[in-house]
Protein backbone atom coordinates (compact mmCIF):
# COMPACT_ATOMS: atom_id res chain seq x y z
CA UNK A 1 0.00 0.00 0.00
CA UNK A 2 1.08 3.57 -0.50
CA UNK A 3 -0.10 6.98 0.59
CA UNK A 4 0.83 10.14 -1.31
CA UNK A 5 1.03 13.23 0.89
CA UNK A 6 0.64 15.84 -1.84
CA UNK A 7 0.58 18.81 0.53
CA UNK A 8 4.10 18.10 1.76
CA UNK A 9 5.45 16.26 -1.28
CA UNK A 10 6.38 12.87 0.11
CA UNK A 11 5.26 9.26 -0.18
CA UNK A 12 4.58 6.62 2.48
CA UNK A 13 5.01 2.98 1.52
CA UNK A 14 3.45 0.33 3.78
CA UNK A 15 5.10 -3.02 3.08
CA UNK A 16 6.02 -6.38 4.57
CA UNK A 17 9.62 -7.60 4.18
CA UNK A 18 10.19 -5.29 1.23
CA UNK A 19 13.73 -3.95 1.76
CA UNK A 20 14.28 -3.76 -2.00
CA UNK A 21 11.80 -0.88 -2.33
CA UNK A 22 13.69 1.08 0.35
CA UNK A 23 17.03 0.27 -1.26
CA UNK A 24 15.74 1.34 -4.69
CA UNK A 25 14.79 4.71 -3.22
CA UNK A 26 18.20 5.14 -1.60
CA UNK A 27 19.95 4.24 -4.87
CA UNK A 28 18.26 7.23 -6.53
CA UNK A 29 20.65 9.27 -4.35
CA UNK A 30 23.70 7.02 -4.72
CA UNK A 31 26.07 9.99 -5.12
CA UNK A 32 25.10 11.27 -1.67
CA UNK A 33 26.45 10.45 1.75
CA UNK A 34 23.99 8.93 4.22
CA UNK A 35 23.95 9.15 7.99
CA UNK A 36 21.87 6.34 9.47
CA UNK A 37 20.74 7.38 12.95
CA UNK A 38 19.57 4.53 15.17
CA UNK A 39 19.66 3.27 18.74
CA UNK A 40 21.71 0.42 20.13
CA UNK A 41 18.75 -1.95 20.55
CA UNK A 42 17.55 -1.56 16.97
CA UNK A 43 21.11 -1.78 15.63
CA UNK A 44 21.79 -4.98 17.57
CA UNK A 45 18.60 -6.54 16.22
CA UNK A 46 18.95 -5.43 12.62
CA UNK A 47 22.65 -4.82 11.95
CA UNK A 48 22.84 -7.39 9.14
CA UNK A 49 19.60 -6.28 7.54
CA UNK A 50 20.57 -2.62 7.76
CA UNK A 51 24.00 -3.18 6.25
CA UNK A 52 22.47 -5.18 3.42
CA UNK A 53 20.06 -2.33 2.68
CA UNK A 54 22.92 0.21 2.70
CA UNK A 55 25.46 -2.00 0.87
CA UNK A 56 27.45 -0.12 -1.79
CA UNK A 57 26.29 3.30 -0.61
CA UNK A 58 28.51 5.84 1.12
CA UNK A 59 27.06 5.65 4.60
CA UNK A 60 27.88 6.21 8.26
CA UNK A 61 26.02 4.89 11.31
CA UNK A 62 25.42 6.95 14.43
CA UNK A 63 23.85 5.08 17.34
CA UNK A 64 22.96 6.01 20.91
CA UNK A 65 21.41 4.22 23.93
CA UNK A 66 17.75 3.31 23.51
CA UNK A 67 15.18 5.26 25.49
CA UNK A 68 13.50 8.63 25.90
CA UNK A 69 16.49 10.11 27.75
CA UNK A 70 18.52 9.95 24.53
CA UNK A 71 16.24 12.58 22.99
CA UNK A 72 18.52 15.18 24.51
CA UNK A 73 20.39 18.37 23.70
CA UNK A 74 23.64 16.48 24.22
CA UNK A 75 22.79 13.92 21.54
CA UNK A 76 21.53 16.66 19.22
CA UNK A 77 24.88 18.48 19.51
CA UNK A 78 26.90 15.29 19.09
CA UNK A 79 25.05 14.30 15.90
CA UNK A 80 25.62 17.76 14.45
CA UNK A 81 29.32 17.47 15.29
CA UNK A 82 29.44 14.10 13.54
CA UNK A 83 27.81 15.55 10.41
CA UNK A 84 30.23 18.46 10.38
CA UNK A 85 33.33 16.35 10.99
CA UNK A 86 32.34 14.06 8.12
CA UNK A 87 31.65 16.95 5.73
CA UNK A 88 27.95 16.36 5.17
CA UNK A 89 26.38 18.95 2.88
CA UNK A 90 22.92 19.82 1.62
CA UNK A 91 23.03 17.10 -1.02
CA UNK A 92 23.42 14.41 1.63
CA UNK A 93 20.71 12.60 3.59
CA UNK A 94 19.82 11.37 7.06
CA UNK A 95 18.07 8.03 7.49
CA UNK A 96 16.10 7.69 10.73
CA UNK A 97 16.10 3.94 11.44
CA UNK A 98 14.26 3.21 14.66
CA UNK A 99 11.35 4.20 16.86
CA UNK A 100 9.95 7.56 17.91
CA UNK A 101 13.03 8.77 19.78
CA UNK A 102 15.23 8.12 16.75
CA UNK A 103 12.69 9.71 14.41
CA UNK A 104 12.16 12.83 16.51
CA UNK A 105 15.82 13.67 17.01
CA UNK A 106 16.77 12.72 13.44
CA UNK A 107 14.10 15.00 11.99
CA UNK A 108 15.15 17.84 14.26
CA UNK A 109 18.79 17.47 13.26
CA UNK A 110 17.80 17.33 9.58
CA UNK A 111 15.67 20.46 9.92
CA UNK A 112 18.46 22.54 11.45
CA UNK A 113 21.78 21.26 10.06
CA UNK A 114 22.77 23.69 7.27
CA UNK A 115 19.24 25.11 7.69
CA UNK A 116 17.81 21.84 6.43
CA UNK A 117 18.90 18.66 4.68
CA UNK A 118 16.71 15.80 3.47
CA UNK A 119 15.81 12.86 5.66
CA UNK A 120 14.12 9.51 5.21
CA UNK A 121 12.06 7.84 7.91
CA UNK A 122 12.22 4.07 8.45
CA UNK A 123 10.13 3.51 11.61
CA UNK A 124 10.60 0.20 13.43
CA UNK A 125 7.93 0.41 16.17
CA UNK A 126 4.16 0.48 15.84
CA UNK A 127 3.95 3.88 17.54
CA UNK A 128 6.46 5.50 15.22
CA UNK A 129 4.83 3.89 12.18
CA UNK A 130 1.45 5.46 12.89
CA UNK A 131 2.51 8.67 14.63
CA UNK A 132 5.91 10.29 14.72
CA UNK A 133 7.08 9.16 11.26
CA UNK A 134 4.46 11.42 9.64
CA UNK A 135 3.11 14.86 10.37
CA UNK A 136 6.43 16.69 10.40
CA UNK A 137 6.85 17.22 14.16
CA UNK A 138 10.42 16.74 15.37
CA UNK A 139 12.19 17.61 18.59
CA UNK A 140 14.06 16.84 21.75
CA UNK A 141 13.22 16.90 25.44
CA UNK A 142 14.64 19.70 27.57
CA UNK A 143 14.75 20.12 31.35
CA UNK A 144 12.55 17.02 31.73
CA UNK A 145 9.88 18.54 29.49
CA UNK A 146 8.66 16.51 26.54
CA UNK A 147 9.47 17.90 23.06
CA UNK A 148 10.20 21.34 24.50
CA UNK A 149 12.54 22.23 21.62
CA UNK A 150 11.74 21.21 18.07
CA UNK A 151 10.62 22.02 14.55
CA UNK A 152 8.10 21.27 11.84
CA UNK A 153 9.93 19.52 9.00
CA UNK A 154 8.75 16.74 6.70
CA UNK A 155 10.63 13.67 5.47
CA UNK A 156 11.27 13.09 1.79
CA UNK A 157 10.10 9.50 2.06
CA UNK A 158 8.65 7.17 4.70
CA UNK A 159 9.20 3.42 4.40
CA UNK A 160 6.99 1.45 6.81
CA UNK A 161 7.80 -2.27 6.91
CA UNK A 162 5.63 -3.93 9.52
CA UNK A 163 7.85 -7.02 9.61
CA UNK A 164 9.88 -5.00 12.13
CA UNK A 165 6.99 -5.42 14.56
CA UNK A 166 7.86 -9.11 14.91
CA UNK A 167 10.78 -8.16 17.17
CA UNK A 168 8.62 -6.12 19.58
CA UNK A 169 7.28 -7.37 22.88
CA UNK A 170 3.64 -6.95 23.87
CA UNK A 171 4.24 -3.74 25.79
CA UNK A 172 5.87 -2.03 22.81
CA UNK A 173 3.06 -3.14 20.51
CA UNK A 174 0.56 -1.75 23.01
CA UNK A 175 2.48 1.52 23.13
CA UNK A 176 1.44 2.06 19.51
CA UNK A 177 -2.00 0.55 20.00
CA UNK A 178 -2.92 3.21 22.56
CA UNK A 179 -2.23 5.91 19.96
CA UNK A 180 -4.26 3.96 17.39
CA UNK A 181 -7.17 3.88 19.82
CA UNK A 182 -6.82 7.66 20.03
CA UNK A 183 -7.35 7.97 16.27
CA UNK A 184 -10.52 5.87 16.51
CA UNK A 185 -11.87 8.04 19.34
CA UNK A 186 -11.16 11.12 17.24
CA UNK A 187 -12.87 10.02 14.09
CA UNK A 188 -14.18 6.48 13.64
CA UNK A 189 -16.37 4.39 15.95
CA UNK A 190 -16.31 1.40 13.57
CA UNK A 191 -12.53 1.45 13.78
CA UNK A 192 -12.77 1.59 17.58
CA UNK A 193 -15.10 -1.43 17.63
CA UNK A 194 -12.68 -3.37 15.42
CA UNK A 195 -9.73 -2.52 17.68
CA UNK A 196 -11.67 -3.33 20.85
CA UNK A 197 -12.81 -6.76 19.71
CA UNK A 198 -9.85 -7.97 17.65
CA UNK A 199 -6.95 -9.82 19.22
CA UNK A 200 -5.06 -10.51 15.97
CA UNK A 201 -4.86 -7.15 14.26
CA UNK A 202 -4.36 -6.75 10.51
CA UNK A 203 -1.37 -4.41 10.80
CA UNK A 204 -1.44 -3.28 7.19
CA UNK A 205 -5.08 -2.23 7.59
CA UNK A 206 -4.52 -0.65 11.01
CA UNK A 207 -1.46 1.34 9.91
CA UNK A 208 -3.11 2.52 6.69
CA UNK A 209 -6.31 3.57 8.51
CA UNK A 210 -4.42 5.33 11.32
CA UNK A 211 -2.22 7.30 8.95
CA UNK A 212 -5.15 8.43 6.84
CA UNK A 213 -6.95 9.70 9.94
CA UNK A 214 -3.83 11.50 11.14
CA UNK A 215 -3.11 13.04 7.74
CA UNK A 216 -6.68 14.30 7.50
CA UNK A 217 -6.04 16.41 10.62
CA UNK A 218 -2.54 17.46 9.53
CA UNK A 219 -3.62 18.52 6.03
CA UNK A 220 -3.65 22.32 5.64
CA UNK A 221 -2.61 22.74 9.29
CA UNK A 222 0.97 21.55 9.42
CA UNK A 223 1.93 24.07 12.14
CA UNK A 224 -0.74 23.02 14.60
CA UNK A 225 -2.90 26.16 14.60
CA UNK A 226 -6.33 24.65 13.98
CA UNK A 227 -7.83 21.22 13.35
CA UNK A 228 -4.49 19.44 13.86
CA UNK A 229 -4.71 20.35 17.55
CA UNK A 230 -7.33 17.62 17.94
CA UNK A 231 -4.53 15.08 17.54
CA UNK A 232 -3.49 16.21 21.04
CA UNK A 233 -6.36 14.22 22.54
CA UNK A 234 -5.03 12.71 25.76
CA UNK A 235 -1.70 14.51 25.41
CA UNK A 236 -2.18 17.39 27.86
CA UNK A 237 -2.49 15.10 30.87
CA UNK A 238 -0.59 12.30 29.13
CA UNK A 239 2.66 14.22 28.65
CA UNK A 240 2.47 15.30 32.29
CA UNK A 241 2.00 11.69 33.40
CA UNK A 242 4.90 10.59 31.22
CA UNK A 243 7.17 13.20 32.81
CA UNK A 244 5.98 12.50 36.38
CA UNK A 245 6.66 8.79 35.92
CA UNK A 246 10.20 9.72 34.84
CA UNK A 247 9.36 7.90 31.58
CA UNK A 248 8.68 4.60 33.36
CA UNK A 249 5.31 4.83 31.62
CA UNK A 250 5.83 5.04 27.88
CA UNK A 251 4.21 7.54 25.55
CA UNK A 252 1.29 5.41 24.42
CA UNK A 253 0.44 4.25 27.93
CA UNK A 254 0.46 7.84 29.19
CA UNK A 255 -1.66 9.15 26.31
CA UNK A 256 -4.12 6.30 26.80
CA UNK A 257 -4.58 7.15 30.47
CA UNK A 258 -4.91 10.83 29.56
CA UNK A 259 -7.65 9.99 27.05
CA UNK A 260 -9.61 7.98 29.63
CA UNK A 261 -9.35 10.83 32.17
CA UNK A 262 -10.60 13.36 29.61
CA UNK A 263 -13.49 11.08 28.66
CA UNK A 264 -14.48 10.59 32.32
CA UNK A 265 -14.34 14.34 32.96
CA UNK A 266 -16.37 14.96 29.81
CA UNK A 267 -19.16 12.71 31.08
CA UNK A 268 -19.15 14.29 34.56
CA UNK A 269 -19.33 17.77 33.05
CA UNK A 270 -22.29 16.78 30.91
CA UNK A 271 -20.40 17.31 27.66
CA UNK A 272 -20.71 13.60 26.86
CA UNK A 273 -24.22 12.13 26.83
CA UNK A 274 -23.14 8.70 28.00
CA UNK A 275 -20.33 7.20 30.03
CA UNK A 276 -18.37 5.93 27.03
CA UNK A 277 -15.17 6.22 29.06
CA UNK A 278 -16.09 2.81 30.44
CA UNK A 279 -15.90 1.44 26.89
CA UNK A 280 -12.39 2.88 26.66
CA UNK A 281 -11.38 1.24 29.94
CA UNK A 282 -12.77 -2.10 28.79
CA UNK A 283 -11.01 -1.86 25.41
CA UNK A 284 -7.70 -0.92 26.99
CA UNK A 285 -7.94 -3.70 29.54
CA UNK A 286 -8.64 -6.20 26.73
CA UNK A 287 -5.24 -5.27 25.31
CA UNK A 288 -3.48 -5.11 28.69
CA UNK A 289 -3.05 -1.35 28.58
CA UNK A 290 -2.94 0.63 31.86
CA UNK A 291 -6.02 2.68 32.61
CA UNK A 292 -4.97 4.56 35.76
CA UNK A 293 -2.01 6.45 37.21
CA UNK A 294 -1.87 8.15 40.61
CA UNK A 295 -0.43 11.65 40.66
CA UNK A 296 -0.69 14.89 42.58
CA UNK A 297 -2.75 17.39 40.58
CA UNK A 298 -0.59 20.36 41.63
CA UNK A 299 2.55 18.55 40.45
CA UNK A 300 1.09 17.87 37.03
CA UNK A 301 -0.20 21.45 36.75
CA UNK A 302 3.34 22.69 37.39
CA UNK A 303 4.56 20.63 34.43
CA UNK A 304 1.64 21.75 32.26
CA UNK A 305 2.55 25.42 32.77
CA UNK A 306 5.23 24.78 30.14
CA UNK A 307 2.79 23.18 27.69
CA UNK A 308 3.24 24.35 24.09
CA UNK A 309 -0.53 24.80 23.71
CA UNK A 310 -0.71 27.73 26.17
CA UNK A 311 -1.62 31.12 24.73
CA UNK A 312 -2.71 34.18 26.71
CA UNK A 313 -2.64 32.07 29.89
CA UNK A 314 -5.23 29.72 28.41
CA UNK A 315 -4.53 26.11 27.49
CA UNK A 316 -6.30 24.37 24.64
CA UNK A 317 -7.63 20.99 25.78
CA UNK A 318 -9.18 18.35 23.52
CA UNK A 319 -12.22 16.71 25.10
CA UNK A 320 -14.00 13.66 23.66
CA UNK A 321 -17.80 13.87 23.69
CA UNK A 322 -18.37 10.43 22.17
CA UNK A 323 -16.34 7.83 20.33
CA UNK A 324 -15.70 9.46 16.99
CA UNK A 325 -16.09 13.11 18.07
CA UNK A 326 -14.03 15.57 20.11
CA UNK A 327 -14.22 19.28 20.87
CA UNK A 328 -11.65 22.01 21.61
CA UNK A 329 -11.99 23.88 24.87
CA UNK A 330 -9.76 26.75 25.98
CA UNK A 331 -9.50 27.07 29.74
CA UNK A 332 -7.47 28.69 32.48
CA UNK A 333 -5.56 26.64 35.02
CA UNK A 334 -8.33 26.72 37.63
CA UNK A 335 -10.67 25.12 35.09
CA UNK A 336 -7.97 22.65 34.11
CA UNK A 337 -7.46 21.71 37.77
CA UNK A 338 -11.19 20.91 38.05
CA UNK A 339 -11.08 18.92 34.80
CA UNK A 340 -8.12 16.84 35.98
CA UNK A 341 -9.75 16.14 39.35
CA UNK A 342 -12.95 15.00 37.65
CA UNK A 343 -10.94 12.79 35.32
CA UNK A 344 -8.96 11.17 38.12
CA UNK A 345 -11.90 10.41 40.37
CA UNK A 346 -13.57 7.15 39.37
CA UNK A 347 -16.75 7.21 41.42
Amino acid sequence: MEILVKENNYKIDIEYKEDKKLRDYLLKNEEAKFLVITDENVFNLYEKRLKKIMNGLNYFIYKFPAGEKSKSMENYININKFLLENNFNRGDLIVAFGGGVVGDISGFVASTYLRGIDFISVPTTLLSMIDSSVGGKNGINFMNLKNQIGSFYFPKYVHIDYSFLESLDERNINNGLAEIFKYSVLKDKDFFDYLKSSKDLDYEKVIYKSLNIKLEFVKDDERDKGKRQKLNLGHTIGHGIESLSNYKLNHGESIGIGTIYMARASYKLGLAKDNFYKDLISAYENHKLPTHYDFDTEEILEILKHDKKIKNNLINVIIPVKIGEVINKKMDFNELRKLIELGKDDE
